[in-house]
Protein backbone atom coordinates (compact mmCIF):
# COMPACT_ATOMS: atom_id res chain seq x y z
CA UNK A 1 0.00 0.00 0.00
CA UNK A 2 1.31 3.44 -0.91
CA UNK A 3 0.95 6.53 1.26
CA UNK A 4 -1.38 7.96 -1.36
CA UNK A 5 -3.59 4.87 -1.13
CA UNK A 6 -3.62 5.04 2.68
CA UNK A 7 -4.68 8.69 2.55
CA UNK A 8 -7.42 7.87 0.05
CA UNK A 9 -9.01 5.05 2.05
CA UNK A 10 -8.58 6.39 5.60
CA UNK A 11 -11.89 6.97 7.35
CA UNK A 12 -13.03 7.84 10.85
CA UNK A 13 -14.18 4.45 12.14
CA UNK A 14 -16.70 4.20 14.97
CA UNK A 15 -17.72 0.55 14.63
CA UNK A 16 -15.19 -2.15 15.45
CA UNK A 17 -15.10 -5.95 15.52
CA UNK A 18 -14.26 -7.89 18.68
CA UNK A 19 -10.80 -8.75 17.35
CA UNK A 20 -8.16 -7.35 19.70
CA UNK A 21 -5.42 -4.96 18.68
CA UNK A 22 -2.18 -6.85 19.24
CA UNK A 23 0.87 -5.61 21.11
CA UNK A 24 2.81 -5.90 17.86
CA UNK A 25 0.32 -3.64 16.07
CA UNK A 26 0.47 -1.09 18.88
CA UNK A 27 4.27 -1.15 18.64
CA UNK A 28 4.12 -0.39 14.91
CA UNK A 29 1.70 2.50 15.53
CA UNK A 30 3.96 3.96 18.21
CA UNK A 31 6.95 3.66 15.89
CA UNK A 32 5.02 5.69 13.30
CA UNK A 33 4.46 8.38 15.94
CA UNK A 34 8.07 8.25 17.09
CA UNK A 35 9.25 8.82 13.53
CA UNK A 36 7.14 11.95 12.99
CA UNK A 37 8.71 15.32 12.26
CA UNK A 38 8.56 18.04 14.90
CA UNK A 39 9.65 21.61 15.45
CA UNK A 40 13.42 21.65 16.04
CA UNK A 41 13.11 17.87 16.49
CA UNK A 42 11.66 18.39 19.99
CA UNK A 43 9.34 15.30 19.82
CA UNK A 44 6.98 16.41 22.63
CA UNK A 45 4.43 13.60 22.25
CA UNK A 46 3.84 11.13 25.07
CA UNK A 47 1.36 8.25 24.85
CA UNK A 48 -0.68 6.26 27.33
CA UNK A 49 -1.86 3.06 25.63
CA UNK A 50 -5.21 1.96 27.02
CA UNK A 51 -6.25 -1.64 26.31
CA UNK A 52 -8.05 -2.76 29.48
CA UNK A 53 -11.72 -3.29 28.70
CA UNK A 54 -12.89 -1.54 31.87
CA UNK A 55 -10.82 1.53 31.04
CA UNK A 56 -12.09 1.71 27.46
CA UNK A 57 -15.64 1.23 28.73
CA UNK A 58 -15.07 4.07 31.19
CA UNK A 59 -13.82 6.32 28.39
CA UNK A 60 -17.03 5.71 26.45
CA UNK A 61 -19.12 7.32 29.19
CA UNK A 62 -19.06 10.68 30.92
CA UNK A 63 -15.36 11.43 30.21
CA UNK A 64 -16.16 11.72 26.47
CA UNK A 65 -19.69 13.10 26.85
CA UNK A 66 -21.27 9.70 26.24
CA UNK A 67 -19.52 8.65 23.02
CA UNK A 68 -20.63 5.04 23.54
CA UNK A 69 -19.07 3.77 20.34
CA UNK A 70 -15.62 4.07 21.95
CA UNK A 71 -16.41 0.97 24.02
CA UNK A 72 -15.91 -1.16 20.90
CA UNK A 73 -12.35 -0.01 20.28
CA UNK A 74 -9.50 -2.47 20.80
CA UNK A 75 -7.25 0.26 22.16
CA UNK A 76 -7.26 3.97 22.86
CA UNK A 77 -4.11 6.06 22.60
CA UNK A 78 -4.10 9.00 25.00
CA UNK A 79 -1.78 11.54 23.38
CA UNK A 80 -0.22 14.10 25.70
CA UNK A 81 2.20 16.97 25.22
CA UNK A 82 5.24 17.12 27.45
CA UNK A 83 5.39 20.91 27.55
CA UNK A 84 8.42 21.19 29.83
CA UNK A 85 10.51 18.88 27.65
CA UNK A 86 9.16 20.75 24.62
CA UNK A 87 10.75 23.91 26.01
CA UNK A 88 13.98 22.25 27.12
CA UNK A 89 14.51 20.12 24.03
CA UNK A 90 13.63 22.99 21.69
CA UNK A 91 16.19 25.20 23.44
CA UNK A 92 18.86 22.49 23.32
CA UNK A 93 18.27 21.77 19.65
CA UNK A 94 18.15 25.44 18.69
CA UNK A 95 21.45 26.03 20.50
CA UNK A 96 22.97 23.07 18.71
CA UNK A 97 21.89 24.47 15.34
CA UNK A 98 23.07 27.92 16.32
CA UNK A 99 26.49 26.65 17.40
CA UNK A 100 26.96 24.27 14.50
CA UNK A 101 28.32 26.94 12.17
CA UNK A 102 26.31 25.48 9.30
CA UNK A 103 23.54 28.09 9.13
CA UNK A 104 23.47 31.48 7.40
CA UNK A 105 23.32 34.63 9.60
CA UNK A 106 19.70 35.35 8.67
CA UNK A 107 18.61 31.95 9.91
CA UNK A 108 20.65 32.29 13.09
CA UNK A 109 18.80 35.50 13.85
CA UNK A 110 15.51 33.71 13.35
CA UNK A 111 16.54 30.85 15.63
CA UNK A 112 17.54 33.26 18.39
CA UNK A 113 14.15 34.94 18.09
CA UNK A 114 12.41 31.53 18.20
CA UNK A 115 14.33 30.55 21.33
CA UNK A 116 13.48 33.82 23.06
CA UNK A 117 9.78 33.50 22.20
CA UNK A 118 9.67 29.91 23.44
CA UNK A 119 11.35 30.66 26.76
CA UNK A 120 9.03 33.61 27.46
CA UNK A 121 5.75 32.26 26.07
CA UNK A 122 2.57 31.92 28.11
CA UNK A 123 1.61 28.35 29.16
CA UNK A 124 -1.37 28.17 26.78
CA UNK A 125 0.78 29.24 23.84
CA UNK A 126 3.29 26.52 24.67
CA UNK A 127 0.50 23.98 25.10
CA UNK A 128 -0.84 24.59 21.61
CA UNK A 129 2.60 24.82 20.03
CA UNK A 130 3.43 21.39 21.47
CA UNK A 131 -0.02 20.11 20.47
CA UNK A 132 0.59 21.00 16.84
CA UNK A 133 3.59 18.65 16.86
CA UNK A 134 1.51 15.92 18.53
CA UNK A 135 -1.10 16.25 15.77
CA UNK A 136 1.56 15.44 13.18
CA UNK A 137 2.49 12.28 15.10
CA UNK A 138 -1.16 11.22 15.38
CA UNK A 139 -1.67 11.72 11.66
CA UNK A 140 1.18 9.31 10.98
CA UNK A 141 -0.41 6.83 13.40
CA UNK A 142 -3.73 7.04 11.55
CA UNK A 143 -2.11 6.39 8.18
CA UNK A 144 0.02 3.54 9.57
CA UNK A 145 -3.15 2.01 11.00
CA UNK A 146 -4.68 1.87 7.52
CA UNK A 147 -1.74 -0.19 6.25
CA UNK A 148 -2.20 -2.58 9.20
CA UNK A 149 -5.88 -3.04 8.37
CA UNK A 150 -6.94 -1.06 11.43
CA UNK A 151 -9.38 1.81 11.76
CA UNK A 152 -9.03 4.90 13.92
CA UNK A 153 -11.04 7.86 15.07
CA UNK A 154 -9.71 11.09 16.56
CA UNK A 155 -11.53 12.04 19.78
CA UNK A 156 -11.30 15.71 20.66
CA UNK A 157 -14.20 15.98 23.13
CA UNK A 158 -13.16 14.70 26.55
CA UNK A 159 -12.87 15.68 30.19
CA UNK A 160 -9.15 16.29 30.48
CA UNK A 161 -9.08 16.37 34.28
CA UNK A 162 -10.91 13.04 34.54
CA UNK A 163 -8.65 11.38 31.96
CA UNK A 164 -5.54 12.62 33.75
CA UNK A 165 -6.78 11.34 37.10
CA UNK A 166 -7.80 7.93 35.76
CA UNK A 167 -4.50 7.28 33.99
CA UNK A 168 -2.19 9.15 36.40
CA UNK A 169 -1.00 11.65 33.82
CA UNK A 170 1.08 14.50 35.28
CA UNK A 171 -0.77 17.77 35.70
CA UNK A 172 1.79 19.69 33.62
CA UNK A 173 1.30 17.34 30.65
CA UNK A 174 -1.82 18.39 28.71
CA UNK A 175 -3.92 15.76 26.95
CA UNK A 176 -4.06 16.72 23.27
CA UNK A 177 -6.39 14.03 21.92
CA UNK A 178 -7.58 10.47 22.27
CA UNK A 179 -7.33 8.07 19.34
CA UNK A 180 -9.59 5.03 19.21
CA UNK A 181 -8.05 2.08 17.36
CA UNK A 182 -9.55 -1.21 16.30
CA UNK A 183 -10.48 -3.58 13.50
CA UNK A 184 -13.14 -1.86 11.36
CA UNK A 185 -16.67 -3.23 11.30
CA UNK A 186 -17.76 -0.60 8.78
CA UNK A 187 -16.51 0.92 5.54
CA UNK A 188 -18.11 4.37 5.32
CA UNK A 189 -18.03 6.51 2.23
CA UNK A 190 -15.66 9.45 2.28
CA UNK A 191 -17.28 12.57 3.65
CA UNK A 192 -17.43 15.54 1.27
CA UNK A 193 -14.14 17.28 0.62
CA UNK A 194 -13.59 20.77 -0.71
CA UNK A 195 -12.26 21.12 -4.24
CA UNK A 196 -8.60 22.03 -4.62
CA UNK A 197 -9.69 25.44 -5.94
CA UNK A 198 -11.49 26.07 -2.64
CA UNK A 199 -8.36 25.54 -0.53
CA UNK A 200 -6.01 27.63 -2.63
CA UNK A 201 -5.40 31.32 -1.83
Amino acid sequence: MTVREAIAVRRSIRKFTDQPVSEEQVAVLLEAARSAPSSTNCQPWRFKVVTAREDIQWLSGAPTKGQRWIAGAGAVLVCCADVQRFIEDSATNVRFLRDSGMLPPEMLEGLNEYLSRTENAQPEVLRWAAAANCAIALTQVMLQAVELGLGTCWIGMFDEAAVKERFQIPEAMPVVALLAVGHPAENPEQRPRKDVEDILL
